[in-house]
């Protein structure tokens, strides 16, 4: 991450990933919650917001005390990807397998 660039970015072959990490509260082994631009060779840009399991869960929580999102009865995204494990090396083998397979054009917003 640059000198005023708000992306922590991971260059793969095949692509590269931009996430929005929050510095007060992400790091790079923890993060659970964050948006991410995947870009492919063909100058394509693909949007996710990336969560976990765990982080849906204290979402829905949350809710259900606050009454949003009709007391957490559900969620959505449109460009959503949930992964198991928090962390960018879990959001990375995922994007990876994503774009691999070419459901990166289905799962991602452009």
């Amino acid at each position: 991450m640059g000198s005023g660039d708000p992306y922590t970015t991971i260059t793969e072959p095949t692509f590269v990933a931009r996430f929005l990490l929050d510095p007060a509260t992400d790091t790079v082994d923890t993060v659970a919650n964050v948006d991410a631009f995947v870009d492919l060779p063909d100058g394509s840009t693909w949007a996710l917001t990336i969560f976990t399991i765990d982080e849906v869960s204290r979402l829905l929580a949350r809710w259900k005390e606050t009454g949003e999102v009709a007391k957490g009865s559900y969620f959505w995204t449109v460009d959503q990807l949930i992964v198991l494990d928090p962390g960018l090396p879990a959001m990375i083998a995922a994007i990876r397998e994503l774009v691999s397979n070419g459901d990166i054009r289905s799962a991602g917003f452009r």
